[in-house]
């Protein structure tokens, strides 16, 4: 029994016996000799194995798995030997044996393709022009609509003629050694020599210059569309740049028109030093102030100067200035963080002084909620701590500044009225803190029916602002009956009731509580009015 070799050829596996591989091995290494050397010569080997491949599976069986020496010797006659083409041009008589064919194969023709080179590959078959094929195929694809999937089909099915040995195959050519070379070196040449002529043909520079044009074309447009987009990204800076910075200067010197969200001027009585006199240390004063310019003014300087840099393109050596800048935005930004920080801690501890009053009862279980108006005030508001604060000063002493207090009233579930005043103030410690706290006047009291309230509390306390805070809360049991006077509109905050009414349409109106908050009360009768 002899021993088979398994070896691989064009991707193919097969198995040979010891004298069919020796003879095989002897054969390849002939052809490589022949033509390794050329130019061409590694798509001819290609092919040439390709070609062998074929002609040994169809020596293959069921019944037959493995290659005898007799297969590879008719494989030999079929192809030829290198040296006996050797210095031959076109052989004319030959006694070798050519590998006939029953027919051609059906290939993919991909040199002469529109879509997927089915119908080339057909004519091919066929021996007709591809033109009928198509012209065909394209009536059918009206006619009946199943010829589109037929071709998708064979398209996916039929293998393309890429070498050599598969387009001779295709053309029912012969093919052997010779053929495959000739034909190789034919499409080789041809490659070659169209490439040769095309590089020195008009239509070769016309081509070369379209393209240089074409690309300068499409670099020119992509240049023209960052420069637009720097122009408008540049613009929008400076309108933003330039917005921000006469806001900010309009705020810190004419006031309202600009910004009144940050509105610290009252009736055009300017607090602002005022009030930052009253918490920040009088010595440091000037330096956070110029800090806080630096540190909000440079960025907006640095945003509109970049905004005109890239408006009109221009690139000046400004990296110096652009440091010194940012050395003087850093310094100012540390500086205002270390002194704002230790004059935060005067406020760093927060404490409640609460106080209680129990409302005396009256046979109407009626109460009449009031504000004192005991002085003329002016008030301006302002934003601070992300909330609405509504400042006042006095006509006598415009430096006194006021607030008003928060007034809730809610459901009680004792049988009292019950007033809960919470004072909060703030210091450097609880001690202070408590201190402030106690020290914040504000008043509540009553006369007969009539609860009176301080309209507004002081802001100040031996000229410090620790930003004191008023918070009442009245609970209401159900059944008890309060008239709201115009005097409390603007302490009042939350009311628990039935219904959304606005404050301005609470006020002036009796109103009942019940389970579900305040509601309208109509009919009223009292001794006092």
């Amino acid at each position: 029994m002899k021993k088979t070799v398994k070896i691989n050829i064009s991707s193919v596996i097969f198995h040979l016996d010891e004298d069919a591989y020796q003879i095989l091995q002897n054969y390849l290494t002939a052809i490589n000799q022949r033509f390794a050397s050329t130019e061409e010569g590694k798509e001819i080997i290609s092919d040439i194995e390709h070609r062998i491949a074929e002609i040994l599976q169809s020596k293959l069986s069921d019944q037959k798995q493995v290659i005898t020496s007799e297969d590879v010797n008719e494989v030999i006659e079929i192809m030829g030997r290198p040296e006996d083409f050797e210095g031959e041009e076109e052989p004319k008589d030959t006694h070798y044996q050519y590998y006939d064919k029953s027919s051609k194969r059906l290939y993919r023709d991909p040199e002469n393709r529109i879509l997927g080179g089915v119908c080339s590959g057909i004519a091919n078959y066929l021996n007709i022009d591809p033109i009928i094929i198509r012209i065909l195929f394209f009536v059918l694809m009206f006619a009946y609509g199943v010829i589109g999937i037929i071709y998708i089909v064979l398209w996916a099915l039929l293998p393309a003629a890429n070498t050599t040995a598969q387009k001779l195959d295709m053309r029912g050519e012969k093919l052997n050694i010779s053929d495959i070379e000739k034909n190789v070196r034919k499409e080789y040449d041809t490659v070659k020599d169209n490439l040769k002529n095309f590089k020195n043909s008009k239509d070769y520079e016309r081509t070369q210059g379209f393209f240089e044009n074409l690309t300068y074309a499409i670099g020119a447009f992509f240049r023209f569309i960052f420069k637009f987009i720097g122009a408008v990204i540049g613009l929008a800076l400076i309108v933003a740049g330039v917005g921000f910075l006469i806001g900010l200067t309009g705020t810190l010197i004419i006031g309202e028109p600009f910004m009144p969200w940050n509105n610290l001027i009252i009736d055009d009585h300017v607090i602002f030093s005022d009030m930052l006199h009253s918490f920040v240390d009088p010595n440091t004063i000037w330096i956070i102030a110029i800090c806080a310019i630096l540190v909000v003014f440079i960025p907006l300087f640095a945003i509109i100067y970049g905004g005109f840099k890239l408006l009109f393109g221009i690139r000046p050596n400004d990296r110096p200035v652009a440091g010194i800048g940012f050395v003087a935005w850093l310094l100012s930004l540390i500086v205002l963080i270390v002194l704002v920080g230790s004059q935060v801690r005067d406020f760093s501890y927060s404490v409640d002084d609460d106080e209680r009053l129990i409302v005396e009862q009256n046979e109407s279980k009626t109460i009449y909620l009031k504000a004192r108006e005991d002085r003329e005030i002016s008030t301006s508001k302002f934003y601070f701590f992300d909330e609405e604060f509504q400042v006042m000063y006095d006509e006598d002493d415009e430096k006194h500044l006021y607030a008003f207090p928060e007034i809730d009233i809610i459901q009680g579930y004792s049988d009292q009225v019950v007033i809960e005043i919470e004072k909060e103030g703030r210091g450097s410690d609880r001690r202070e803190a408590l201190e402030n706290a106690e020290n914040i006047e504000y008043r509540v009291m009553q006369k007969d029916s009539v609860v009176l309230f301080d309209a507004v509390y002081s802001l100040f306390d031996k000229n410090n602002w620790r930003f004191p805070e008023v918070d009442i809360t009245i609970k209401v049991p159900e059944g008890y009956i309060l008239y709201l006077d115009e005097s409390i509109e603007e302490q009042l905050d939350y009311i628990q009731k039935e219904k959304y009414y606005r404050h301005d349409e609470m006020v002036g109106k009796y109103w009942i509580m019940t389970d579900e908050g305040l509601e309208k009360y109509y009919k009223v009768t009292y001794d006092d009015e």
